[in-house]
């Protein structure tokens, strides 16, 4: 059976333009779990091919995870680590997440019979979450754990700052009126 994941709550520091810069970075702490289920991710999204290329140019991303799965990398051992991101790189780790809760699940079922079609994320998924290794099934749980996480960084993510709050109320039966 696995340990119990749930740890304190993400944390979002400060929010920073960096000079020379088009990026709004946030510094976002992770507790050790959550940084171990976030790394498994980035595992997961590095092992694709084109991942960390532009897709208008295809050229390496400036801005991509593969920076930011090192600097986890280094931070796996302490109790919390902490991360710089900017919105994209978020976008691109809620993507990651999906599909390694996919992943999980399939190797999951796949016990016995095969292994991951992406050997980066088995090979972390292993050294990560040893019970897993043992006892395949153990995964089924650390799937909800990457869905949980995912929800709470997708749920944490500031609306723009420059938004216009919304002003239109119409009643709500009034379904096909105009503006």
């Amino acid at each position: 059976m696995l340990p119990a994941l749930s740890g304190p709550p993400l944390h979002f520091g400060s929010t920073l333009w960096y000079a020379g810069s088009d990026f709004l970075m946030t510094t976002i702490q992770l507790p050790n779990a959550d940084a171990k289920l976030v790394y498994l991710a980035l595992q997961y999204h590095l092992a694709r091919p084109g991942s960390e290329l532009d897709a208008q140019s295809k050229r390496p991303k400036e801005h991509g995870l593969a920076a930011i799965a090192e600097e986890l990398e280094r931070q796996l051992q302490l109790a919390v680590a902490t991360i710089d991101m900017n919105d994209e790189q978020r976008r691109q780790l809620n993507e990651a997440l999906s599909g390694a809760i996919n992943q999980v699940k399939s190797s999951a079922l796949l016990a016995g019979r095969g292994r991951s079609m992406v050997p980066a994320f088995d090979a972390a998924l292993r050294r990560l979450f040893p019970e897993v290794a043992d006892e395949p099934e153990n995964a089924l749980p650390l799937a909800g754990e990457l869905l949980a996480l995912r929800r709470r960084l997708a749920g944490s993510a500031a609306p723009p700052n420059d938004a216009p709050p919304s002003t239109s109320k119409r009643p709500w039966w009034r379904l096909w009126g105009r503006g």
